[in-house]
C-alpha cells in the first residue's frame, strides 16, 4: 500500500501548478527578472494563464531546474 501512495503523492507533486511569487522564492528572483527569461526564452512558458495569472506545472519549472544543473 506505501508504494501505491508514494506513486501517488509523486504524481500529484508533479502536476502541482506554480504561481510567480513561488517560482521567484525557488530561484530567488525578482518579478522582472522571471518576466524577462520567460519573454526571451530562457523559462518556459506558463502552462496557462487565468485572471491574469501565470501558472506553471511543477514538472516542467522541475525539468528546467534538473537541465540548468540547480
Amino acid at each position: 500500500m506505501d508504494k501505491v501512495l508514494n506513486h501517488l503523492e509523486l504524481y500529484i507533486e508533479d502536476e502541482r501548478l506554480m504561481r510567480k511569487p513561488d517560482i521567484q522564492k525557488l530561484l530567488n528572483i525578482s518579478r522582472s527578472t522571471l518576466g524577462r527569461w520567460v519573454k526571451t526564452g530562457k523559462f518556459p512558458q506558463p502552462t496557462f494563464i487565468q485572471n491574469q495569472r501565470s501558472y506553471w506545472q511543477f514538472k516542467h519549472v522541475n525539468a528546467w531546474l534538473q537541465s540548468k544543473n540547480f
